[in-house]
């Protein structure tokens, strides 16, 4: 399972006819974890000061270790992929065009929190949900301290806004500085749409927007699982 969540502030109430921001996050790592396929394509805007860039990223999952992550990072203006894949629903395998070198990682999950910094956080938003046993900490799994801010439409999509803090717990103890988060949830379907992190500090802007097109139990052959490296491509 997912590390237990903290519920709402004491005093803090969903809006007349809403369900509890508790509820919500519950209800849809419940949706999640139910899934016996998974899809999406998604963006990552960052921004840092006055400097904007916009990456891509594509899912897939199988249940139950079917899996397949494309980040392309800047895309039309860069070459650069990440590229993690388990098309035996065994092992897990990465490739990173930077480097050229593809790792095997066996069934460790953390091959996800060595994606997080080449693929701008976009490979531990989502993996987190879909793999709950491996207890994999990340923007969505580590929100903290959140509350109900009503409904807002996401790309014609009615979501539930969750505001929060992001906290990473580790099993050492320690903590990360906690920064401000906000979720949003389809309220019909409960699969994230959008994910916003503000990690500015004093004189440092710094934000990071992912937005998903997601699909429940898409029909998925085992074609969407298999990758080969380009050789001496970086």
């Amino acid at each position: 399972m997912l590390s237990a969540m903290p519920g709402p502030h004491p005093g803090l109430h969903a809006a007349a006819g809403l369900p509890t921001a508790e509820d919500i996050l519950e209800r849809s790592r419940a949706k999640y974890a139910s899934l016996k396929s998974y899809s999406d394509t998604g963006t990552v805007a960052t921004q840092y000061h006055s400097t904007v860039e916009q990456h891509a990223f594509t899912t897939y999952y199988r249940a139950p270790r079917h899996f397949f992550f494309e980040f392309r990072k800047n895309p039309k203006e860069s070459k650069e992929r990440y590229v993690i894949w388990c098309p035996d629903g065994e092992d897990f395998q990465d490739w990173w065009s930077a480097t050229g070198n593809t790792a095997h990682h066996g069934r460790n999950p953390n091959v996800f929190a060595l994606a997080s910094y080449p693929t701008k956080g976009s490979a531990l938003q989502i993996p987190p949900l879909l793999f709950p046993k491996a207890e994999m900490q990340g923007p969505i799994s580590g929100l903290r301290e959140y509350r109900l801010a009503g409904t807002e439409d996401v790309n014609g999509r009615s979501c539930y806004k969750l505001v929060g803090k992001l906290a990473l717990a580790y099993k050492t103890g320690a903590v990360t500085e906690a920064h401000p988060t906000t979720v949003w949830i389809d309220a019909e379907i409960l699969l994230v749409r959008k994910v916003f992190e503000d990690s500015s500090t004093a004189g440092s802007l710094s934000t990071t927007t992912t937005t998903f097109e997601p699909e429940a139990d898409p029909t998925l052959d085992e074609s969407r699982f298999k990758f080969t490296p380009p050789s001496g491509q970086k």
